[in-house]
C-alpha cells in the first residue's frame, strides 16, 4: 500500500472538492474567500489551520498518510510611512535596515510622503 504525503499543496488541491470543504465548517467564511481568490498568499493561515486537523485529514485521505513538515517561503509585508520635509528624507532612508525594499514616493512642494514595504521571507 502506498503512503500518501500530505502537504500544503495537497490541501490546496483538496479544497476544490466539496466533500473536503464540508469537513471544516468552522472555516466556511475563510473557504468562501479562498474560492474567490485561491492563488492569494493571504490564504496561508487557512491552509495552516486545516493542516493542524490531522484527524480530519486522515478521514478524507485515509489512514495511510504521512504529514510533511515543510516550510514554505512566505512573504510577510512590513509597511512604514514617512511624511515630512524633504530635507529629512535622507536621514530616514539611511535609518532603514539593509535589504530589498519596495518604495512609493509622492512630493508636494517641500513635503514628501514615502511608503516603504520591507518584505520578510519566513
Amino acid at each position: 500500500m502506498k503512503i500518501k504525503k500530505i502537504s500544503i499543496e495537497t490541501i490546496k488541491k483538496a479544497l476544490l472538492d466539496t466533500k473536503f470543504r464540508n469537513l471544516f465548517p468552522e472555516y466556511r467564511e475563510a473557504i468562501d474567500k479562498w474560492m474567490v481568490n485561491p492563488g492569494c498568499k493571504c490564504n496561508v493561515p487557512l491552509y495552516e489551520s486545516i493542516y493542524a486537523h490531522k484527524d480530519r485529514l486522515k478521514s478524507y485521505f485515509g489512514n495511510d498518510v504521512e504529514f510533511e513538515e515543510e516550510e514554505e517561503d512566505i512573504q510577510k509585508n512590513h509597511w512604514t510611512v514617512f511624511h515630512g520635509h524633504i530635507d529629512d528624507l535622507e536621514a530616514y532612508l539611511q535609518s532603514l535596515p539593509h535589504g530589498p525594499k519596495q518604495i512609493a514616493l509622492a512630493r508636494w512642494e517641500d513635503q514628501v510622503t514615502l511608503i516603504v514595504n520591507d518584505p520578510q521571507i519566513n
